[in-house]
């Protein structure tokens, strides 16, 4: 089957089984993220500002425009002091941490329509307790939020999982940017509703009503999802044969090894490890500490401080949508090649953010631009997802889920660590010079992290990563993306579609 002008030519499939999936991905990881950042917002409303350090409140007056001073005072109902409210939100990251590669061997285990559905399922009762262990004490709120981390872990790996089984080569990149993008969404839903909830409900509608909407997508999922193509009971033969085709019937056999020593001494997983370790520090930094900035530094009010906080992940969420369609574009048309592609929004993805970023805290008082850059700084990054994230599939499309769990696991990481270097920073003086300090840095890892990225980047499968008695007994074998980018290059004018196979059989 020609891979590169496949259409569905029936009226019944003009959903096909792999885009609904991917829909409903991106539903679950709004979901996921609407439950993870909701805290972000909400412990605003929740901490009496009496109960941080009186020098640090009045540093953060210097711009004369400090929602404390510009609005009717409101005391939350917690005294927690700005290092707690660090380690609080780092929490989630604590338990998220130790999920990551359990994730990966879960999902090949059980299939990741169970892995995936199951976890957001925990996640939603956790949330809607989540009040009731706020009122409970400090204790029982961090391991509520710690049980949330536990159990979302394995959902970003069972998802490159399933993508492995799903993802044709030349729709990786946009079928998985669109479904990561999910996410994106659901920091903008936390951040822009959290805020109006807190004020009109208050503080407790933000996890409740989070929790009952993960709770219904979780029915759904369990009706229309299946975990491989085969077994899909709806799904047309035509898309059946050109998924199988196109990935090979290896990815979903099961009862392969892991080569766990071959993973951890490639160069290209470390690559991806680091890389993913930085790219997290600044979007996390972000993510969980933007809200304390808008409101203590810049001065937003609770409900524009929401909508001003989602604005980096709406500028996050159309980046990642635009270029996930553009890489695969470019390669299909022979534009570009595969890893050109790779590493052009790589660079993009790592080195923006941190220019922009770097300008964002160095803007001053001009609320603005100062948002303006930091929205920019966010929407960069999303190139990050069509860069390298994608690369985990493409490397070992076998162990996508284990690989995304293991380079997740340095990511989460630095989920933990980025809020309790915030909270350490400012704990004392919490004035415009800390948090310079605190986007230079968090500048000079994304730097890092993309030259770790660009010096092991491959797109060829490792030879690690191939089941050779599963390819002698199936007679069938990977898609390559070097080989579709060589026959691309030497074969514009005059060469087949067919070629290409001719040629990977050939090698």
């Amino acid at each position: 089957m020609n891979l590169r002008t496949f259409r569905r030519n029936k009226v019944s499939d003009l959903i096909a089984a792999r885009h609904v999936l991917a829909i409903w991905f991106f539903f679950g990881m709004l979901n996921a993220y609407t439950m993870r950042n909701n805290l972000s917002v909400a412990i605003v409303a929740m901490v009496n500002s009496t109960g941080h350090d009186s020098d640090a409140q009045d540093s953060a007056d210097e711009c004369g425009i400090n929602a404390t001073v510009t609005e009717e005072e409101e005391t939350g109902d917690f005294n927690w002091s700005s290092y707690q409210e660090g380690i609080l939100l780092g929490a989630f990251y604590y338990g998220y941490t130790i999920t990551q590669i359990p994730g990966g061997w879960l999902e090949r285990k059980f299939g990741a329509m169970r892995v995936y559905g199951g976890s957001i399922l925990f996640c939603a009762i956790l949330t809607m307790l989540t009040p009731a262990a706020a009122w409970l004490g400090f204790g029982a709120i961090f391991t509520c939020r710690f049980l949330l981390g536990f159990c979302q872990g394995p959902v970003f790996p069972s998802s490159y999982g399933m993508w492995g089984k799903w993802a044709p080569p030349l729709e990786r990149s946009r079928l998985i940017s669109f479904s990561n993008s999910g996410a994106n969404w659901g920091s903008i839903a936390a951040m822009s509703l959290s805020g109006v909830l807190s004020v009109t409900l208050g503080w407790e509608s933000c996890f409740y009503v989070f929790g009952i909407i993960s709770l219904c997508w979780c029915v759904f999922w369990f009706l229309l999802i299946w975990d491989i193509p085969d077994s899909h009971p709806r799904i047309s033969e035509e898309e059946r044969s050109y998924i199988v085709n196109s990935i090979t019937t290896n990815v979903k056999k099961s009862g392969w090894r892991v080569p766990w020593l071959s993973i951890f001494k490639s160069p290209q997983v470390w690559g991806l490890t680091i890389g993913h370790f930085c790219s997290n520090w600044g979007s996390y930094t972000l993510l969980t500490s933007l809200p304390q900035y808008m409101d203590q530094i810049l001065g937003f009010n609770l409900g524009a401080n929401g909508f001003m906080s989602s604005l980096s992940s709406l500028g996050l969420w159309t980046f990642t949508i635009f270029y996930g369609w553009l890489a695969d574009y470019t390669r299909q048309r022979y534009i570009m090649s595969t890893i050109q592609v790779r590493r052009v929004l790589t660079s993009l993805g790592m080195f923006l953010p941190a220019v922009f970023l770097m300008m964002g805290g160095q803007i001053g008082c001009n609320r603005g631009l100062a948002v303006l850059f930091i929205t920019i700084s966010s929407a960069f990054s999303g190139c990050g997802t069509p860069g390298f994230k994608v690369n985990h599939v493409e490397i070992a499309p076998k162990f996508g889920g284990i690989l995304f769990g293991i380079t997740n696991t340095a990511g989460s990481i630095a989920g933990s660590l980025s809020p309790l270097v915030v909270g350490a920073a400012t704990a004392e003086e919490n004035t415009r010079e800390q948090w310079q300090k605190i986007f230079a840095l968090s500048a000079l890892i994304y730097v890092i992290g993309g030259i770790a990225v660009l010096l092991t980047l491959k797109v060829d499968e490792r030879e690690w990563a191939k089941d050779k008695e599963a390819r002698q007994r199936d007679k069938t074998q990977q898609t390559d993306m070097v080989v579709f980018d060589n026959v691309g290059i030497e074969k514009t004018d005059s060469g087949s579609e067919d070629d290409i196979y001719k040629h990977q059989k050939h090698e």
